[in-house]
């Protein structure tokens, strides 16, 4: 029978992370998906889905990791109908001569996990044989400690060719359920620099400060803003607050932030820290990222 989650207790959170096997699409690392996180003394739950709508969007739920969103490994080197990696997913079919887009789902043959769980903590293991001299191992470590939860990654190039590509978390959050509008802050330890702004009305909804970003509205359907000015030194990359209720979670890390995006609709924000990676053959990178979850006020 197969495996169709894993629960992690400790300290004072329950962490629910997705079998590799039951996982699907062909966009989000199927290595630690987290797809729900409880703080249990406060009774709040942190993770919703990408939509609430059955069948839209790309699948995304909780903490939903992404490797080459818009560089996937040897994808420019494959011919239609040739084979590229997209790291934690699988060897992806190229479909036609046009660019890589997440949103679309490709021909894929998954990549082998192994999971190694123990008390308090989960591993995964996953490997990516050669193809057309590329190939890389990705060991991902989950762990409670107290409230907090680390996600510790290993990327080893194991292949002949250089590899340059990035990751993110895609974090669909809403705090205890309740609709994001002015009773959200977003705060960032740095004064952040909007690169880009997407479709959706994103300037009625959106107030940006220094330090702060705000919703002037309930934010209603789908928005976009992409934002530079790192780096932020050894302060978390973003704090998400829900006012009322005192409850937020924020995301800190040990690796230079190359980007910062926020995604989000009337029933989720995403905050999208981004890492560039560029490994030689025989090269490896560690990094980590570490979420704090906390209620009835700062932590």
């Amino acid at each position: 029978m197969k495996k169709e989650e894993y629960l992690l207790r400790g300290g004072d959170l329950t962490v629910t992370v997705k079998a590799p096997e039951s996982c699907g699409g062909t966009r989000f690392d199927r290595t630690g998906w987290i797809a729900q996180v409880r703080l249990e003394s406060a009774g709040v739950d942190f993770c919703v889905p990408e939509s609430l709508e059955a069948g839209a969007g790309t699948g995304g739920e909780g903490l939903s990791g992404e490797f080459g969103i818009d560089k996937p490994i040897g994808y420019a080197e494959a011919r239609p109908g040739g084979g590229f990696h997209k790291i934690g997913v699988g060897t992806l079919t190229r479909i036609d001569g046009g660019r890589y887009d997440f949103a679309r789902t490709y021909p894929a043959e998954a990549h082998e996990v192994r999971t190694e769980s123990g008390r308090g903590e989960i591993r995964f293991v996953s490997e990516a044989p050669d193809r057309g001299g590329y190939s890389a191992k990705l060991t991902k470590t989950i762990a409670i400690d107290g409230r907090r939860l680390h996600v510790r990654y290993g990327l080893k190039n194991l292949g002949r060719k250089a590899i340059s590509t990035n990751e993110y978390v895609h974090n669909f959050v809403g705090i205890g359920g309740h609709p994001v509008g002015p009773d959200y802050v977003l705060r960032l330890p740095y004064a952040p620099e909007l690169k880009m702004l997407g479709d959706g009305g994103v300037e009625e909804k959106l107030a940006l400060t220094d330090g702060e970003l705000t919703w002037t509205s309930e934010a209603g359907g789908e928005y976009y803003a992409l934002f530079g000015g790192f780096p932020v030194g050894e302060a978390p990359y973003w704090e998400l607050l829900h006012k009322p209720s005192g409850a937020g979670v924020r995301e800190s890390g040990d690796f230079d932030a190359a980007k910062l995006a926020v995604w989000g609709a009337g029933h989720v924000v995403a905050p999208e820290v981004f890492i560039d990676l560029e490994l030689e053959p025989g090269e490896s990178r560690e990094w980590t990222r570490t979420y704090e979850f906390f209620a009835g006020g700062r932590s």
